[in-house]
């Protein structure tokens, strides 16, 4: 049994290629590079008893027989993946309990075998070139694999081409280092699937990258401040990772979550700035801006076509030859912006960010002020909810009287005020939470729809000249004057009880 700490990366064969001829992998080699033809079949219960418990397991045959290994993660460094690995010689392609030293994991293997439901999955069919390094004294092994993956029934194949970084021992910060450098000169993509979950993919469509909601925020009273950020930052995190695959498929919904979960690491470094170092919080929070602009054109043209139109068909049926030109002409719009989008989290400057923000969480001294990172994280939160609170609430002039740059900030303080409640709400029992969160999210809801209205009137005015004729663009115009008057005045009994509402960050929980 061993821990390993990885990061895997992916790219193009000929990049591929690229890595073991580089200067820098020259430079750092300290041996002979090892090709193998590996054949590995993955196996699982028909219901994914194994995957449901975050293991995998695999027999891989090479020329030197057949080998089992189990993997199960366990907690490791920020930002990378660490797995608890058992391996074993087996006689054949067949799983084998007896192999196992681990009484939980042999246990879960026995019932398969018992019930003779323990069957393959997939296969992958790869050729691998394993190249050990050397970095800051840290012994790394840099794995590289092209090759195919399969479900069981041969259905369905993909190409896999990836890298895979293992530490063996020192720091890890120094793999996220060893990224670095070979992002500066070659077009790398962060490679967030295992082959496993690649592969249970194939195997049963379902399991595909689908666009996801952040999950809830378990925090514990007793919790230190530096705790909680990391727990905080994981799970917006997270909500990113899940997302990515969607967005390069052109996914709607993905993308619009893509935003949402840069939106909430940002309120995270907000919400923490008291106890980070003002460069870096300021340097990458700048760094995330650029990307969530990026999304915004893309997911405006997507709310336009599927939102915005619909609702102004339905206002002026009579209008039926104007409102199809313009779809007509946004859907050509909402292609152009989601290709443009769709690249996005393949470019160097994507990989590169996101390497060097785990990079610097990777040494935990380096994050938070010292003095702050034992502190307990309640009294913390009511500092923040209530900064937050009074930010959200200087301007408390009722909604009628706002124009729309007053109705944006007001949307936009909003924002952070309820990802920061969001983020600590789980401090004080739900009874007192869920009011005030739930009138938070009926505001964002109704200034998001003011937005969208607002937005549709900009989209139609800055579209290429000669595309609309006059008369639509007033259609339009119309159209969203009404929409924001409706809205607003909806809003405001909202926003009023609100204002009138006690926060659930009064006292936190003993």
């Amino acid at each position: 049994m061993q821990d390993e700490i990885e990061l895997k990366l992916q790219s193009t064969p000929a990049t591929l290629q690229k890595i073991v001829t580089s200067r820098y992998v020259k430079k750092l080699k300290t041996g002979k590079i090892v090709s193998r033809n590996l054949h590995n079949t993955y196996f699982d219960t028909p219901r994914h008893l194994l995957r449901q418990a975050g293991i995998t397991l695999c027999i891989r045959h090479d020329r030197d027989g057949y080998q089992q290994t189990i993997k199960a993660p366990v907690t490791g460094p920020t930002g990378l993946k660490t797995w608890r690995e058992w391996t074993g010689r087996v006689s054949c392609n067949v799983p084998c309990a007896e192999a196992i030293e681990d009484r939980e994991l042999r246990a879960i293997l026995k019932r398969g075998k018992r019930d003779k439901r323990l069957v393959p999955m997939f296969t992958t069919n790869v050729e691998r070139r394993s190249v050990p390094l050397k970095v800051g004294g840290c012994k790394h092994e840099l794995a590289l694999d092209i090759g195919t993956i399969s479900a069981k029934d041969g259905t369905c194949r993909e190409p896999i081409a990836g890298v895979e970084l293992a530490l063996r021992n020192g720091n890890a910060a120094a793999i996220l280092d060893l990224a670095l450098k070979l992002n500066e000169s070659l077009d790398l993509t962060l490679g967030r699937r295992s082959k496993a979950e690649h592969g249970y993919a194939l195997a049963r469509p379902a399991l595909r990258p689908r666009a996801r909601k952040a999950s809830k925020i378990s925090l514990d009273p007793q919790m230190t401040v530096g705790d909680a950020f990391y727990r905080i930052k994981d799970n917006a995190f997270q909500h990113l990772y899940v997302n990515e695959m969607p967005v390069s498929e052109g996914k709607p919904e993905a993308i619009h979550q893509a935003r949402v979960a840069i939106r909430r690491i940002r309120a995270t470094l907000r919400a923490f700035k008291s106890v980070l170092p003002y460069d870096k919080r300021k340097a990458f929070n700048g760094e995330f801006r650029w990307f969530q602009r990026r999304l915004a054109h893309a997911r405006d043209w997507h709310v336009f076509v599927d939102e915005t139109l619909p609702a102004i068909k339905a206002a002026h049926p009579d209008r039926h030859e104007a409102i199809n030109r313009l779809r007509k002409i946004a859907l050509a719009e909402r292609q152009r912006a989601t290709r443009d989008v769709t690249n996005i989290f393949e470019s160097r400057r994507y990989t590169r960010l996101m390497l060097q923000f785990e990079r610097w969480l990777a040494t935990p001294s380096e994050v938070l002020n010292r003095s702050a990172i034992d502190q307990p994280v309640a009294d913390f939160a009511v500092e923040v909810l209530e900064k937050s609170r009074r930010d959200f609430l200087i301007d408390t002039r009722p909604l009628s009287r706002m124009i729309g740059e007053d109705l944006h900030s007001l949307r936009k303080r909003g924002k952070k005020a309820r990802y920061a409640s969001e983020f600590f709400s789980g401090l004080w029992p739900e009874s007192s939470t869920r009011p005030i969160l739930k009138q938070m999210e009926c505001i964002q809801d109704s200034l998001g729809i003011v937005n969208d209205a607002i937005v549709a009137r900009q989209l139609v005015v800055l579209t290429r000249p000669g595309l609309l004729d006059v008369q639509t663009v007033w259609l339009v115009q119309d159209w969203s004057a009404t929409q924001i008057k409706e809205c607003v005045k909806q809003t405001q009994r909202h926003w009023r009880r609100f204002q009138r509402a006690r926060h659930f960050a009064v006292e936190p929980t003993e």
